[in-house]
């Protein structure tokens, strides 16, 4: 993709239409340049939940980490589904860094149990090293969803920790 895409996609990113916001923010995702990840955390805080959703994504597709700051903080969203995509968002850029396990260990509280179960996912992939997110994952094995549950004991088995042994 040429330049003058990506600066049409980027001006598209303050279109008065949230769809236009989504689609040039999906497409920024998927094009995968570094340089839009500041003009895409600024709509984090975009006032239509979809926008935010959208812009989630695309971070998570253009994967660095300059952009975890940020999603961390977006973790509180009022919206669930938006904070499910900020955690899947965080798991995809993959690194060990503190504050997003922090992040996603406070994410195993929310209100919603697909946020939850979508957090834990995430604490397998990145927790690995963390003995938080190990303890974390080990208390939602409690949790009362089910699904929650599962997610919890695949993410225990995928950092190798054997939850009836501790």
């Amino acid at each position: 993709m040429d330049n003058c895409q990506i600066i049409m996609l980027v001006e598209q990113l303050k279109n008065k239409h949230p769809g236009v916001r989504c689609y040039a923010a999906e497409e920024l995702g998927h094009i995968g340049d570094i340089s839009v990840v500041p003009d895409l955390v600024e709509l984090l805080q975009d006032d239509h939940q979809e926008v935010r959703a959208s812009v989630a994504r695309a971070l998570g597709e253009i994967n660095h980490q300059s952009a975890l700051t940020a999603l961390v903080g977006t973790l509180s969203d009022p919206v669930g589904s938006v904070r499910v995509w900020v955690a899947y968002a965080i798991e995809q850029i993959g690194t060990s860094n503190e504050a997003a396990i922090r992040g996603l260990i406070s994410s195993l509280q929310d209100s919603e149990w697909f946020v939850r179960s979508r957090v834990a996912t995430g604490l397998g992939t990145i927790g690995v090293h963390s003995k938080g997110a190990k303890l974390a994952l080990k208390n939602a094995l409690k949790d009362p969803n089910q699904t929650v549950r599962k997610n919890a004991e695949i993410a225990l088995r995928k950092i190798n920790y054997d939850s009836k042994t501790e």
